[in-house]
């Protein structure tokens, strides 16, 4: 989801050390934030800003292998970042607002590790209607409900995915993140967002004005190298 965030909400956020990104001035901004910007210039000064949710059959951490029981319940990882800047380098780096996972197992093996992981509930049924499948998120006092489908023909994803993020950890432990993401298939979606609560997530998203949702990418692996 790819949205954007008005710069005072924005630089309540910030981290010592980095400065907000303005839309205007992202060179990687997506083409429907970008079209925003271009038809209603009083956005051009707000953050870009993401949140991608991760659902994986297992996960590695270390060298403990965790998984359910269950093959039909996906573990999900949910990452919440915002467009910066390193202040003196002046260089891109993207800071995490929060982290989240689903499995109590896999927020206790992170903990451990130094690394925060918020509790979230994630699921997802086939819609009441025609509309395909309802998926939700309640994370603290943010909810959202995405009802859709995936649209057009997929298409093969040829070249890994690649972010890098600094995250905020537990005892004052800052990290630099890579996520290296290998997906076999990528497809548009077509649907509606609802968000619900008044949560600081919440509000950032009732704010914007566009909630891009999409892609959709299936199969693969991936990997989220954390060092310091």
């Amino acid at each position: 989801m790819r949205f954007l965030v008005e710069p005072d909400a924005a630089g309540r956020e910030l981290k010592q050390g980095f400065r907000l990104l303005r839309a205007d001035q992202d060179e990687t901004l997506h083409s429907a934030l970008r079209q925003v910007v271009q038809s209603q210039p009083e956005f051009a000064s707000w953050a870009p800003s993401s949140l991608c949710f991760y659902y994986t059959d297992a996960v590695q951490v270390g060298g403990r292998r965790i998984a359910e029981h269950n093959p039909r319940i996906a573990q999900m990882v949910g990452i919440w970042s915002l467009a910066t800047v390193e202040q003196g380098s002046g260089a891109r780096r993207d800071l995490v607002l929060d982290m989240y996972a689903s499995r109590e197992r896999l927020r206790a093996a992170a903990g451990a590790n130094l690394i925060q992981l918020h509790e979230a509930e994630a699921g997802f049924r086939a819609a009441t209607d025609t509309s395909g499948t309802e998926y939700r998120q309640t994370i603290g006092k943010t909810q959202l409900v995405w009802s859709g489908r995936t649209a057009g023909d997929s298409t093969r994803v040829e070249q890994p995915i690649v972010e890098t993020w600094q995250v905020p950890g537990a005892r004052g432990v800052t990290w630099s993140v890579q996520l290296a993401l290998s997906p076999a298939w990528a497809r548009a979606l077509a649907g509606s967002l609802r968000v619900e609560g008044k949560g600081d997530l919440a509000k950032a998203l009732k704010a914007s004005p566009i909630r891009f949702v999409g892609p959709f990418y299936r199969g693969g692996g991936g990997q989220l190298r954390f060092t310091r």
